[in-house]
């Protein structure tokens, strides 16, 4: 704060005036410590451009090191930051100033560290108060170092793994990275680099807390086979393309979802080279996935702001944050497993198309596949938004009514109320106990979806390929036009050797 930066050069540099002098001193002083530490390394400071792959860079003069431990590499760039202005503001006689905050474009250091714990990994310092300071570490390569010291075989696949020999030991060890192993990590590396504030004055007080500025969280489930793994994965996205509407974010990430909710509601498909990803953007963070070097399914979830979920940025809360993103994460994967584990018995299908008695003597009528008023209550059902609070009459009603592109007053209630009993007596739904709210049974979801599914992508497609004389034919109905000229084709030559006979 602006008068925090008055008692640090007033009690800590022992200034009676807090000049901004000081400011430069400390950011020249801080300069000439960096240069010194790169000679003694032997290291040359790498100015970056705005084109540069820091990464990259920092990967080629990794491959040259031969150390266990220690600096690889420092470069250095121009980049904004927050900092603060001095102002002449004398009190009478006496000389005085004070501060605004103002953002600033001054130099920052990378320094790319190879660590034993956790590999490559970089801490960037600004060189002008307040010394903001960021770090950033992989997890899954604190991971694979934990594996080598332990001595057990694995496979990496990028930033994951491919195989493990102790795949329950791999994953006891990622739940073992904590806000304790990654402080001491920050504190082991500040207390060996050239740093802006000196030992005397973190000792005071003056020193960097951390926080989490940016988390992701990921699930690598590798394929057997790959070639089928690829289909699979283009299926999800194509199934998926609704997960960004607000109702299934709300679910995903178990967030009340309003029209005042400051967030993009939409799907993102993008396509790198032949690699489909599918986005979805709750807020600032985002739930990714995508085929992983075309072998592996990787849901990954990206929280760019603790705050998005109700949480607190300081390191204590990094456990919070990983359960919370893996519990985004299963979620959007049990949304999909429900989508593709969806066959019905054929004989389930016909006692669905029958009216039925039930045991205690109720008739539930029939749900037959294709009538325009059952397919729109199968729709909304297999959206999935209602898991969380259960189906009722109104929400859904609202849903089918759109659906069947009729006004809400067009489908009543007593409607409505009559398609849930029959989907109660059909033990699609059951009935939520002291409440007038209703669950999916298990029946009745894998129904939801295969008539949806089945309806979609065949039904349809499949009447409008028999419309005759189409300007602008599908494959299907010229496919089903070759089929019909060889049948008549085949028909009028033997009637006409049958003709011939005779």
């Amino acid at each position: 704060m602006p008068g925090g930066v008055v008692g640090f050069i007033r009690e800590q540099k022992e200034w009676p005036i807090p000049s901004p002098a000081m400011l430069g001193i400390m950011t020249r002083t801080f300069r000439k410590a960096v240069e010194e530490f790169a000679a003694e390394q032997g290291l040359e400071i790498v100015t970056f451009s705005k084109e540069d792959d820091k990464d990259a860079i920092a990967q080629a003069c990794l491959a040259q090191y031969s150390r266990k431990s220690g600096v690889v590499l420092i470069g250095k760039a121009q980049e904004k930051a927050r900092s603060f202005k001095g102002r002449r503001a004398d009190r009478g006689s006496k000389v005085w100033f004070v501060y605004t905050p103002v953002s600033v474009l001054v130099t920052f250091y990378y320094f790319y560290i190879f660590d034993e714990d956790f590999g490559l990994t970089f801490i960037k310092a600004c060189t002008y108060l307040p010394f903001e300071v960021k770090v950033c570490f992989n997890g899954h390569e604190w991971a694979k170092r934990q594996l080598s010291k332990e001595g057990i075989a694995f496979e990496a696949l990028e930033n994951g793994f491919a195989s493990c020999a102790d795949p329950a030991r791999l994953q006891a060890l990622c739940h073992q990275l904590n806000p304790e192993k990654i402080q001491a990590f920050f504190d082991r590396w500040v207390g060996q680099l050239p740093w802006p504030l000196t030992a005397r004055e973190r000792e005071a007080g003056y020193k960097h807390e951390l926080s989490v500025w940016q988390l992701e969280v990921s699930r690598t489930q590798v394929f057997v086979d790959p070639e089928q793994g690829r289909a699979l994965v283009e299926t999800l996205i194509r199934d998926n393309l609704d997960l960004g509407r607000p109702d299934r974010v709300s679910l995903i990430f178990d967030r009340q979802v309003t029209k005042r909710t400051p967030s993009e509601f939409h799907t993102q498909v993008i396509q790198y080279g032949v690699m489909p990803s599918i986005r979805i953007r709750y807020k600032h963070s985002v739930l990714k996935q995508y085929l992983k070097e075309g072998r592996a399914l990787r849901t990954e979830m990206m929280i760019n702001n603790a705050s998005d979920f109700n949480m607190k940025r300081s390191l204590k809360h990094f456990p919070k944050l990983v359960a919370a993103g893996r519990a985004f994460n299963d979620r959007l994967l049990e949304q999909e497993h429900l989508s593709q584990d969806c066959f019905v018995p054929l004989g389930e299908i016909r006692r669905l198309g029958q009216s039925t008695l039930s045991h205690d003597g109720h008739r539930a009528s029939a749900l037959r596949f294709g009538d325009q008023r059952v397919m729109a209550v199968m729709s909304a059902l297999s959206n999935f938004s209602h898991i969380q609070r259960g189906l009722s009459n109104k929400p859904l009603r609202e849903q089918v009514a759109q659906l069947l592109n009729l006004p809400a007053s067009e489908y009543s209630s007593a409607q409505m109320s009559y398609d849930l009993r029959r989907l109660r007596l059909k033990n699609l739904i059951s009935r939520i106990p002291n409440s007038h709210t209703y669950a999916l049974t298990e029946l009745g979801t894998k129904v939801a979806v295969f008539f949806t599914k089945l309806y979609n992508r065949l039904f349809q497609p499949g009447l409008a390929a028999l419309v005759p004389d189409q300007l602008f034919p599908s494959k299907l109905a010229q496919a089903l036009t070759t089929v019909s000229d060889l049948i008549q084709s085949s028909l009028n030559e033997v009637f006409l050797a049958s003709s011939a006979k005779a």
